[in-house]
């Protein structure tokens, strides 16, 4: 995650996810496996949500924190959870951090609203949205369907949003930029990150066409759309890789 996002270092305290997305195996959790042998975690290796404590008073010294970066904080005990954020509320950085939360059951932040509001100005929320389609998407994750996602994201009391888009999954042009124009109409809307699938896990993908007219509709709805792994797809006229 920490390439994925400039200026970014990833802080695990907890680690690990049970939907066993297929895109997951062969990008971070492979990486994971790496780390594991380092570390003689049997618990890291097999991606299983656990903790590692030891950590809480490790946050990195980057201007943005990916928090639980390899997993994904809906497995993480609430408890747990609250002493991420004492490790936050007591760190006293020489620089202003912004901290990132993610996932992809966006509803399990409603228990943390309290904390995420009182800090807003450092905390941003996130979800993936690969595509607007449920139909087939179980062959893909064990995640809640993208439908639900978003309409738990959309009606979640918070100011600060992000979407990720990464990898992209073939979607329906006009239904998915409605989701977009939904969150954007809120006034929460930070930007959406766009992306295709870097590790060749054999998705199905949007076209160049549909992804080029999605993300110019976006940004022609003055949305701020970030992106790698862009293929021939172009931001602005230009092209990120």
């Amino acid at each position: 995650m920490g390439n994925m996002y400039d200026n970014t270092k990833t802080w695990n305290p907890f680690v690990g996810c049970n939907y066993h997305c297929i895109y997951c195996v062969p990008s971070f959790q492979r990486q994971l496996k790496r780390v594991a042998r380092h570390i003689d975690c049997e618990d890291c290796y097999n991606y299983i949500p656990h903790y590692h404590p030891e950590r809480l008073n490790r946050i990195p010294s980057a201007p943005t924190v990916f928090v639980n970066g390899t997993g994904d904080i809906a497995f993480c005990n609430p408890d747990f959870v609250r002493k991420e954020f004492t490790s936050i509320d007591n760190h006293k950085p020489r620089m202003k951090k912004i901290y990132y939360f993610q996932s992809k059951n966006p509803a399990c932040f409603n228990q943390y609203l309290d904390w995420f509001q009182e800090n807003e100005e450092k905390v941003i929320l996130l979800t993936t949205l690969e595509t607007n389609r449920d139909e087939g998407y179980r062959k893909i994750s064990k995640a809640p369907l993208p439908s639900k996602r978003f309409n738990d994201f959309l009606d979640l009391d918070y100011d600060r949003k992000v979407v990720t888009i990464e990898p992209a999954m073939a979607f329906d042009l006009y239904e998915f930029l409605d989701w977009m124009y939904q969150l954007d109409s809120q006034g929460t809307l930070e930007y959406v990150w766009f992306g295709y699938d870097s590790k060749n896990c054999g998705l199905p993908e949007p076209t160049t066409y549909i992804a080029q007219e999605f993300v110019n509709l976006l940004q022609e709805a003055r949305i701020k759309v970030q992106g790698k792994t862009l293929r021939d797809v172009h931001l602005n006229g230009g092209q990120t890789e």
